[in-house]
């Protein structure tokens, strides 16, 4: 968890079939006492995800959500202070959701105590997604954000670096590295949809 906050990897899963569980295998080995950040969708605004849990029982916490839109439903979780090794990521459902989109992300250099400073996340109509403002209490933090859309994410919001656009759901994950506190949120332009758009801020290691 030590060193500037960085991104290290990420993968996703887009299941087509209406999926009671979903899950997601990291690709390279993990890294002890870095953040894992899972963004769930999925295209309901009825089903509700149960439970998250990994191959290392690392304890996932919600940071936001669900935000409910027009047939859209999205929540954004953690993991803090993680074991090392390989790892697969599986969420489940209360029932079989629709076109599930589960983003599995892993960061280095944030907090293992307490990692999550705030969150907002929003929905409307249109051709620029948007969560919301949140106000940052520390300094170094790393924003991110994700969203869904019943069209599809153009690209990352101003400041932001895309991270992925999921094929072919093209629901996004994106994320800035900041240095001073103030009012952040997490846009993303896409053509002109439905839309939710979330953000979860997490500050730095000590």
């Amino acid at each position: 968890g030590g060193g500037p906050i960085a991104f290290v990897q990420l993968n996703y899963a887009t299941p087509s079939a209406p999926s009671t569980s979903v899950s997601v295998a990291y690709t390279l080995a993990q890294t002890a006492g870095n953040l894992n950040v899972v963004a769930v969708g999925w295209n309901d605004a009825t089903s509700t995800v149960s439970t998250i849990s990994d191959t290392h029982g690392n304890t996932y916490t919600l940071a936001v959500g669900p935000t409910t839109g027009t047939g859209l439903r999205q929540s954004i979780y953690f993991a803090k202070n993680i074991a090392a090794g390989s790892n697969t990521v599986t969420v489940t459902f209360n029932q079989a959701a629709a076109f599930v989109d589960v983003r599995a992300l892993e960061y280095s250099g944030l907090d293992t105590a307490n990692p999550l400073d705030v969150a907002a996340g929003a929905a409307g109509t249109g051709t620029l997604a948007n969560s919301g403002a949140v106000t940052t209490t520390s300094a170094s933090e790393l924003i991110f954000g994700a969203g869904m859309t019943s069209t599809h994410f153009t690209g990352a919001g101003a400041g932001f670096t895309t991270r992925i656009i999921t094929n072919p759901d093209a629901d996004i994950a994106e994320d800035k590295v900041v240095s001073s506190t103030g009012s952040y949120s997490a846009s993303a332009p896409a053509t002109s949809s439905k839309w939710v758009m979330q953000v979860a801020t997490f500050r730095a290691a000590p």
